[in-house]
């Protein structure tokens, strides 16, 4: 699925979020870069993206890559396998050191479940195509019903009053609310049925 968010909401979130990890206030960090704190508070909110010159100073005091601060990967490191990896499949360092503890710690059962979960959503087509069927928005698989939520959770309240307006604003938000509750019971309901079929499949193994 493809995000919704733009290059520079991506630059803002990331900015904000790498400035607070590396113990820098406003000022402290608008002093480091050279840039005034007014400028911080633009990018930080999505009004503004720096130039060229600013932002490789921005990488330099953040220790990070430009790719990363727009979203071009999901890695901050700037070189090695975990970058090598993380480039190649679009995971976060978090991940992608996750699995690398599972395997070094010789989890298989857990790592057969990833693959599982992942092999499910790779057959999800209808929801990579956006299809809907006679029953509204539905995901085959855990993780496409999982993203289909989280896609949804992260509308904001003036495209909710797009998709639900009554009128009502109480309404609005109890219909809400059970659009969200829809969806995760999608998700229940899929869990059920690929636990299922994954235990059928591992007897053989059994």
């Amino acid at each position: 699925m493809e995000s919704k968010n733009t290059c520079v909401e991506v630059f803002g979130k990331r900015l904000k979020e790498l400035r607070k990890a590396n113990g820098y206030t406003i000022e402290q960090f608008a002093e480091a870069v050279g840039i005034s704190k007014s400028t911080v508070g633009y990018y930080e909110n999505n009004n503004r993206m720096p130039d060229i010159e600013i932002l490789s100073r921005i990488t330099n005091v953040l220790n990070v890559s430009a790719d990363y601060l727009i979203g071009k990967t999901n890695t901050t490191a700037t070189k090695g396998k975990t970058k090598t990896v993380c480039d190649f499949t679009g995971l976060s360092d978090t991940a992608v050191e996750y699995l690398a503890e599972l395997v070094k710690n010789r989890e298989y059962g857990k790592l057969s479940v990833i693959n599982h979960l992942f092999d499910e959503l790779k057959q999800d087509y209808a929801f990579y195509c956006h299809e809907e069927n006679d029953d509204g928005e539905l995901a085959e698989s855990i993780l496409g019903a999982l993203f289909l939520y989280f896609d949804k959770v992260q509308l904001t309240k003036d495209e909710w009053a797009e998709i639900i307006h009554t009128g009502d604003e109480k309404k609005d938000e109890i219909l809400v609310s059970a659009y969200m509750q829809f969806l995760l019971n999608q998700v229940t309901e899929n869990t059920r049925s690929s636990a299922k079929y994954f235990d059928e499949r591992n007897k053989q193994y059994e």
